[in-house]
Parts: structure tokens; C-alpha cells; sequence
């Protein structure tokens, strides 16, 4: 709303907001119903995690040259791992050229696309959820990462901080200092971590389907 409102030619009276729902499969899991998938997958605990199908405006470089940044400071077997389709050729031959030019092949992992019954023990084990977009209307994969308990930092452009609120962690996207400084920021107190998380969990019961069809429902009838 605080994106589009500027530009739209209408009074904000005129306007309704009608957020998405969350799937429930994702939430917080157990190490038991989490290994079984992070095995198949190849990942190995600890890990940071962002999910986003490869396009420019996902600023996964910025991401890599953040995380990079940050691993002086993480344990030695932190890895970030991105899960997602490649679908711009040229984007994702540039982040495998920057994950190489940091010298991170052995701390980034690439997955390709996951299938979605793997997303929600993905999400639910890893230790941080990053998600770097810039350009979003409602991303359902931040309400993912929300619903499944985890330490989320996420950009401050876009709509993150109206869906997000006080449940999530935010950084200048296009600033790999700044990622980092969050990654370490967030690693380094786990107290606040798992603070972040509990508010991130209690944000994302807002996103409900039934909420979404009453939303709709009204709108139609103010319409009629």
C-alpha cells in the first residue's frame, strides 16, 4: 500500500488491502522431522537460508557478498543456502561467478528448484531466513519463513515491513555490509534470535485463507 498509494490517482478511503493466506504445513518442526529432508537434500546443520527464484531484482549477489562478509565471523561449517529456480541464465551465471570470485564455493550452496513438500523442514531447520528482495507485492515465502519459526532478516524495500512488522530483522538490500552486520548481529544473540522468531510466528497467524476470502467478500459486496 505505501508503494502503490502515491501513485494511484484515488483517495486511500477508496482502497482495500487484502493480504494472502499461509499454507499450514509451514511451522515450527523437530529435529527428527527435519533430518530427514535436509539429508535427501545434502545440508548439513548449521545453515542460513534464503529461498527466491533467481531474477535481478532478488539481489542474491548482494546476498553472497554479504554472507562472505559475515563467515570471518560464523562457524566454520555455517553454509548459506539458496533454494530456487534459475530462471534468468544470465543472473544466476553471476551469482556462481561471485559465490567463486569470494572464494565461497565450499560455504554456498545452490540447490536448484526444491520441491514444495521439502520447503517447510527446509525452512523449519535452517538458523536465519534471509530474504534480499526489493521488488515484491505480497511474497508468500516471507510468510513461509515466518509460520516456520525462523530468525528472519529481510529487505526494506517493497511491502517487508507491512507484512513483516515487528517479526522480521530488515537491512538495505543493496548494501552487502549491511547484510551482514544483521547476519551477525542476529547470530550473535540468540536471546534476540529467538525473540525475532516468536514474533515472526505470531505475525504470520494474521495470514490466514479465511481471512483472505472474507477481505474479497467485502470488497465484492462494497463493489454491489
Amino acid at each position: 500500500r505505501s508503494l502503490t498509494m502515491p501513485h494511484l490517482a484515488v483517495r486511500a478511503r477508496d482502497v482495500s488491502l487484502v493480504p494472502l493466506g499461509r499454507d499450514p504445513r509451514f511451522r515450527p518442526m523437530s529435529a527428527e522431522e527435519v533430518a530427514p529432508a535436509l539429508a535427501a537434500l545434502g545440508i548439513r546443520q548449521p545453515f542460513l537460508l534464503s529461498v527466491s527464484q533467481f531474477y535481478h531484482y532478488k539481489n542474491l549477489v548482494e546476498l553472497v557478498v554479504g554472507f562472505g562478509r559475515a563467515a570471518a565471523g560464523l562457524p566454520r561449517e555455517v553454509q548459506l543456502v539458496l533454494a530456487g529456480a534459475e530462471h534468468e541464465a544470465d543472473y544466476s551465471a553471476h551469482v556462481r561467478d561471485v559465490v567463486r570470485r569470494e572464494g565461497l564455493q565450499d560455504r554456498v550452496r545452490l540447490l536448484g528448484q526444491v520441491s514444495y513438500e521439502d520447503l517447510p523442514p527446509l525452512y523449519a531447520g535452517a538458523a536465519q531466513f534471509l530474504f534480499p528482495s526489493t521488488c515484491e507485492s505480497f511474497p508468500n515465502i516471507l510468510v513461509e519463513a515466518l509460520s516456520s519459526r525462523v530468525p528472519t532478516l529481510a529487505s526494506n524495500r517493497g511491502p517487508m515491513r507491512e507484512i513483516a512488522g515487528d517479526g522480521a530483522g530488515y537491512f538495505d538490500p543493496y548494501d552487502p555490509d549491511a547484510i551482514a552486520a544483521a547476519i551477525l548481529r542476529t547470530w550473535s544473540d540468540r536471546d534476540g534470535a529467538a525473540a525475532l522468531a516468536r514474533r515472526g510466528a505470531e505475525r504470520a497467524r494474521e495470514y490466514t485463507w479465511a481471512a483472505t476470502a472474507r477481505g474479497l467478500l467485502e470488497v465484492l459486496e462494497a463493489a454491489a
